[in-house]
C-alpha cells in the first residue's frame, strides 16, 4: 500500500525507498511510511523523534538540535555528548556520538551547523581554551574525512562567562549569551563579527533585546534579519524575538507566545519548523516569524 500523502515521518533505518533527500519538497529528515513515523505538528509543540533524538528522560537533552543545510545530518546533545544521525543509502544511521566528543570526560553541548554546512560550533569544557572549569565556544571544520579536531574561538570571547546555545549567521557573526561589565541583567546576548578570519571584540546587542530579566540562547537568522531568544521572568523562561528595521537597527523585542516556554530555539534550514528544548526536544510550525514581522 502506498504511503499516506498527508503524513510526514522521521525515519531511522526504515527500508522504504526515499524519493527526495533535500529541503526542496519534503524535508529529508522525514519520509512517508505507514509503519514507522511521526505526524508533523500543526498548532501545538510535539516531541521530536521520541526515544531517538528526544530522550524520555527530560534531563538527557540539555539543548535542542541542529540540521545540516541539505537535511541529511542531525546533531543534538544527550547526556553531555553530541550525537548524530546521517542519511545514507536512503536510511538514517543508528545514532552515535560524534568522533571528537566520544572518548573523553568533557562536556559537549549546543551544536550549531553553519548555513553553508562547513563548520559546526558547540560549547565544551574540554581543555585547551581559557579554562576547563567553564563552558567555552569551540568549532570544527568539515573535511574530506569528516570533522576536524576542535578549535576554540578567540580567548577574548571565551574569557567571558557564557552559557547555553550559540548561533552563527551566514556572514560568520557569532551570537551567544554571557555576562559582561556592560550587561543589563543576569545574562545578556552578545555578538562578535568575523573580520579577516578573526572574531572581533564582543559587543552587547543592546537594550532593545537585553533587559534586567536576563536573556539567553540566541538564534540568529542566516541573514541576521531577526533573532529569537529566551528571556527569564517571574512566570518562566519564554521566547521573544526582534526584527531589524530598514536601517539595520534592532526593534524592541516582542513575546512570541505567552504560553510557550523553553530554551535553545532553532529554525530548520527550510524555515518551516521551530525547534526548542522544553524538557525534551520539541518542534512546531515556525509561521509566527512572518505573523509577527512588522509591516514594511
Amino acid at each position: 500500500m502506498p504511503p499516506q500523502p498527508d503524513r510526514l515521518y522521521f525515519l531511522l533505518c526504515v527500508p522504504e525507498k526515499a524519493a527526495d533527500t533535500g529541503f526542496s519538497s519534503v524535508p529529508a529528515w522525514f519520509r512517508a511510511d505507514r509503519r514507522n513515523g511521526q505526524e508533523p505538528p500543526q498548532n501545538e509543540p510535539k516531541l521530536f523523534a521520541p526515544d531517538i533524538v528526544s530522550s524520555a528522560n527530560e534531563d538527557d537533552n540539555h539543548s535542542s538540535l541542529t540540521i545540516s543545510p541539505d537535511g541529511k545530518e542531525i546533531y543534538w546533545n544527550m547526556r553531555n555528548k553530541i550525537w548524530m544521525t546521517i542519511l545514507g543509502n536512503e536510511r538514517w544511521t543508528e545514532p552515535e556520538i560524534v568522533s571528537f566528543s566520544k572518548d573523553d570526560q568533557w562536556m559537549y553541548d549546543n551544536p550549531f551547523i553553519t548555513a553553508d554546512g562547513g563548520k559546526m560550533f558547540f560549547t565544551s569544557t574540554r581543555s585547551g581554551s581559557v579554562s576547563s572549569e567553564k563552558e567555552n565556544i569551540w568549532y570544527v571544520e568539515r573535511t574530506s574525512s569528516g570533522w576536524s579536531e576542535p578549535k576554540p574561538v578567540s580567548s577574548e570571547i571565551n574569557a567571558m562567562m557564557l552559557h547555553w546555545s550559540i548561533s552563527v549567521s551566514k556572514a560568520g557573526t557569532l551570537y551567544w549569551a554571557g555576562r559582561g561589565q556592560d550587561g543589563y541583567g543576569r545574562d545578556d546576548i552578545y555578538f562578535s563579527r568575523l573580520v579577516n578570519g578573526v572574531y572581533s571584540k564582543p559587543v552587547n546587542i543592546g537594550p532593545e533585546i537585553n533587559s534586567q530579566d536576563g536573556e539567553t540562547c540566541p538564534y540568529i537568522a542566516p541573514d541576521e534579519s531577526y533573532i529569537i531568544f529566551s528571556r527569564f521572568g517571574d512566570s518562566g523562561v519564554k521566547f521573544c524575538m526582534s526584527y531589524r528595521d530598514k536601517n539595520g537597527k534592532w526593534l524592541p523585542a516582542v513575546l512570541i507566545n505567552n504560553e510557550l516556554q523553553g530554551v535553545s530555539p532553532k529554525i530548520s534550514p527550510d524555515g518551516k519548523y521551530f525547534f526548542f528544548n522544553g524538557g525534551g526536544i520539541y518542534w512546531m510550525p515556525a509561521g509566527f516569524i512572518e505573523e509577527l514581522r512588522p509591516n514594511k
